[in-house]
Formats: structure tokens, C-alpha cells, sequence
């Protein structure tokens, strides 16, 4: 079959090739050219192309089918089921991921080769930057799951999106005008309203770490140190970019988060000693503000753990502002001591929500969005190890970084602020 697709694909480059060859005589004729032949030429051209496209992608799709089946292997009544090798980089494994990327940079070819055998992709770099980057193995990018600091809990609840193999901005249309209807008398004028749109852009940003680590580490530790290393870099990556998604800062090069987002909707909430019940009249209040204003629901209220704990605890005296269970006269649930519902909106628990908000510098905040109107756009983050760095102290430096972009601003509306001094650390 390879050599087949081979011929196959040969074919379609000199379909191409031919194309080529004939739109460039009919642009630039030359003196007593047939035209009319020139045209059918192209033409010819161009169904073969399609003809031959059809052909390639056809046998395409059989090799792949077949590549991802058994390979069954029969010799004297002895059968033999060949599936994909496991992967050597695992926590029980005896090769280190970290050592293996040290070594095929210094030329190791064995070491290369596991590499890319075992599915960690390598991406080739100038030598001045030091190194090669990789994808880390399944079991290193599992580790990055559980959310043992801050993590994600609001990146997880986002729409993603690809991000652009190239380009530092992201740009995409927005519509600031719309088209108006309304009723039309017999022979009267038709409503009309000329079409508007921008360009919406935003920044494409790195979030990255480091980590100095001895050659004595590498050459004399077990493989367990990549678990260490990577779930610390992970889980570090993941919890600043959570946060910048919340409270980023586009003039410091981070993402614009969800609070500083111009023209969005805002409550704000004054008391002295507020209680649970008190918070529920701004809560609603943002929700009314974004359903107003997008013209759909939200679908999230994100606040600090601080303030879903206050609210879980929060007492009435007929009956209980939140419960666990049954939901008969509540405002919603709790459970482990934190709020998880209001008003049949899941609540996503944050510890990224700043809390030093305020003139007082003690305060928390309250979103309630629309999540499907946002977007994050993240690439494969990536380990790079550089040996030259701290050559001379046999010092070995590892990075773990990712590119990512965040369009908050693409609805404003469908995000609401909730501050004020109700949210005090005091409370």
C-alpha cells in the first residue's frame, strides 16, 4: 500500500505541476497561441487534480485504518499479536524522560530514539537556544490533573480553542453595529442600518518556569525525579494561567482577565456586617445585569473559597440559605462547606480570585459570566532542558512553558463584576 500511495501522490504533484504549467502560458500567451486550447488544458487540469485528490485521500484513509489494527504475524501454527509498545517513561519504568532529553541533545542517538518512539515529540531549534523542546509522556501530562495548589478550576469551565501554529496576535471580528428590521408600509422605505465590525486583537502570551537542577541528579537518581519536577512545573503552569484569566493585567504582558475587561457589567455590594441572605439580592442583581445586556443567561458564578465557605455557613431563621440534599425553600447547595449552586447556577470555587482588592486592599469579588461566551486559545505546553547554562557548575536547567491567548473581550456583556466592601476579609 505505501508504494501505492507513493505512485498515487506522484500522480496528483504532476496534475498539479501540469495546472501550473498551462496557467502560466494562457497569463503570459505567446504570439500565435491558441487560446481556446490553453483554456481546455487548464480545465483538463483541473479535474484531474480532483480525480487524483480523491485517489490520495482514499488510500489515505485505508493505510491509516489499517495501521491503527493489530498486526497478526502467523508462522508454524504460532500466532502472534503485535499492538503499540507500552511507553517506557512511566513511574515504575526504569528510563528518565528528563535524562533521555539531556542525553539525545548531546547526541545520544539511543536515547532520541525512545524519544520518539514513545510518542514525545521533539521540535528542532536554532543551537542557540539551547535545546530541543518535547511534549512530556501521557503519564507526566496525567499528573498535571489533580489541582494540589491554586490550579484551574475556572480554566477548566472555559471554551478552547486551537491556537495558531504562528503569529504573536490574534485577531477576530466583532460586530459592533448590527443590521435593524421594522415594519414596512405599502410603497414606504425598508429599515435599514449599515452593517459594522472591528477587529477584536489580542495577545498572544508565554507563561513559563524553571527549574536548576544538578548533572549528579540526572546521572545518579532514579527515574522518579521526573514526577517531582514536572507535576511542580505543571501545576504551577496551570495555576497562573488561571489566574490571569480572572485578574490579568494586559499593560504587565499577561492576559486580560475576566475583572479588568473594559465596559463589563458591575454590582457593587456595601455593608458593615453583611450575612449569606444579604448576598443574595447582588447576585441576582449581576445575573439580571448579564441577561439584560448579552441577552442569554449566565452559566458560572466564580468566587474565592473565603467567600463560598461564608456563604455555605450563612443561617435564616425559617429556613437554611443553602443545603446539602434536598433543595425545598433554599436559594441552593453546599457541600464540603462550600457553596455550590445559587439560583441553579454552578458555583466555581477559585482560590485565584484575588483578594486584596479594595481601598483596604481586603476584598474578594464575585463573577457570574456566560462562559460560552469566551475563549481560550492554548498551545501544547512544552519541557526544553539547557545544558550550557550552568556548564560550569554541571548544572542542568529545565523549563516548562506555554503560548496561549484569551479573548475575554469578545462579549463584555456577558460578564459581571460583583465588589465592594460586602466581600471584606473580615467577614
Amino acid at each position: 500500500m505505501s508504494d501505492k500511495l507513493t505512485e498515487a501522490r506522484s500522480a496528483l504533484a504532476a496534475a498539479v505541476e501540469e495546472l501550473d504549467e498551462a496557467t502560466a502560458a494562457l497569463t503570459e500567451p505567446a504570439d500565435g497561441t491558441d487560446l481556446d486550447e490553453l483554456e481546455a488544458r487548464c480545465a483538463a487540469a483541473e479535474v484531474e487534480i480532483e480525480r487524483r485528490k480523491k485517489i490520495v485521500d482514499r488510500m489515505e484513509k485505508v493505510t491509516e485504518a489499517r495501521a491503527s489494527q493489530p498486526i497478526m504475524l502467523e508462522q508454524d501454527d504460532v500466532r502472534v499479536e503485535v499492538r503499540k509498545e507500552e511507553s517506557i517513561y512511566r513511574p515504575d519504568g526504569q528510563q528518565s524522560f528528563f535524562r533521555d532529553i539531556l542525553s539525545a541533545h548531546s547526541g545520544d542517538f539511543e536515547a532520541r530514539e525512545r524519544l520518539h518512539r514513545h510518542s514525545v515529540e521533539m521540535r528542532d531549534v536554532t543551537a542557540a537556544s539551547g535545546g530541543a523542546g518535547y511534549i512530556p509522556p501521557v503519564y507526566l501530562a496525567d499528573l498535571a490533573a489533580p489541582k494540589a495548589r491554586a490550579g484551574g478550576p475556572l480554566l477548566t469551565q472555559l471554551p478552547k480553542a486551537p491556537l495558531p501554529d504562528v503569529g504573536m496576535t490574534i485577531s477576530v471580528p466583532r460586530v459592533t453595529t448590527g443590521t435593524s428590521v421594522a415594519v414596512q408600509t405599502e410603497n414606504g422605505s425598508v429599515s435599514e442600518t449599515d452593517f459594522v465590525s472591528s477587529q477584536l486583537n489580542t495577545s498572544v502570551r508565554t507563561i513559563a518556569g524553571q527549574s536548576d537542577v544538578s548533572v549528579q541528579l540526572f546521572e545518579r537518581s532514579q527515574p522518579g525525579i521526573d514526577l517531582v519536577i514536572a507535576d511542580d512545573l505543571a501545576r504551577a503552569y496551570t495555576t497562573e494561567f488561571d489566574r490571569q484569566l480572572i485578574n490579568g493585567a494586559s499593560a504587565s504582558s499577561e492576559h486580560t482577565g475576566l475583572l479588568n475587561v473594559s465596559s463589563i457589567g458591575s454590582v457593587t455590594f456595601t455593608s458593615a456586617t453583611p450575612t449569606a441572605a444579604d448576598f443574595l439580592s447582588p447576585i441576582y442583581k449581576a445575573i439580571s445585569t448579564v441577561t439584560g445586556a448579552y441577552f442569554q443567561a449566565p452559566t458560572h458564578i466564580v468566587m474565592h473559597p473565603r467567600r463560598a465557605a461564608f456563604l455555605a455557613a450563612g443561617q435564616s431563621t425559617s429556613n437554611p440559605i443553602f443545603q446539602q440534599g434536598g433543595l425545598m425553600m433554599s436559594a441552593g447547595e453546599q457541600d464540603s462547606g462550600l457553596v455550590g449552586t445559587i439560583a441553579g447556577l454552578p458555583v466555581v470555587v477559585d482560590a485565584n480570585v484575588p483578594t486584596t482588592l479594595g481601598s483596604g486592599t481586603d476584598e474578594d469579588a464575585i463573577l457570574v459570566i456566560n462562559a460560552p461566551a469566551l475563549r481560550v486559545m492554548e498551545g501544547q505546553p512544552r519541557f526544553k532542558v539547557h545544558e550550557s547554562v550552568g556548564s560550569g557548575t554541571l548544572t542542568v536547567r529545565l523549563s516548562y512553558y506555554g503560548f496561549s491567548a484569551f479573548l475575554s473581550g469578545r462579549y463584555p456583556e456577558a460578564i459581571c463584576k460583583i465588589t465592594g466592601t460586602g466581600l471584606n476579609e473580615t467577614l
